[in-house]
């Protein structure tokens, strides 16, 4: 009986997936040990006040935040009632969806946000935009665009 075997990734394939994978990783990391021991704020956490100060006064949709946020609906609520009790975050009523609900920054989540912003934005500089370089963000931005393409993602909606 013959085996199947799938595809394997080898050479220059596997080598630019590997980078990608460890730079990413590190990024990541990088990020939130900063954030964290810096601002007192965990990265996971900074990306949910963050998606929220994008809607400004108006709040987002909890549905919304999750997908802004990258996050499953458990992960959101879950993230959501850790901010609640940092008192960073509350959660009003929709007033025409009883199911539904809002995320809102409270202004302790708006200080916390200003607290995290410059780390974030000199870590991210730092470690990826300089590293891109101005030459190639345009090449870079094309390639993940087309990846969230293939993942069903709408490239146009800036927040995911």
């Amino acid at each position: 009986m013959a085996i199947e075997t799938s595809p394997s990734l080898t050479g220059s394939d596997l080598q630019t997936w590997n980078s990608y994978l460890q730079a990413t990783r590190l990024l990541l990391d990088t990020l939130d040990h900063r954030l964290t021991e810096e601002a007192g704020i965990s990265l996971p956490d900074f990306i949910v006040l963050f998606r929220l100060s994008q809607a400004g006064d108006d709040g987002m949709r909890m549905s919304e935040l999750a997908e802004a946020a990258v996050f499953s609906r458990s992960r959101i609520s879950h993230a959501f009632g850790r901010l609640e009790n940092q008192g960073w975050v509350e959660r009003r009523s929709c007033p025409t969806d009883r199911r539904g609900s809002f995320g809102f920054l409270t202004e302790s989540g708006w200080a916390k946000l200003r607290t995290g912003e410059p780390i974030h934005a000199e870590v991210v500089q730092r470690n990826f935009i300089d590293a891109v370089g101005a030459e190639d963000q345009d090449a870079f931005r094309t390639a993940t665009d087309n990846m969230r393409i293939l993942l069903g993602a709408d490239p146009s909606d800036p927040t995911c």
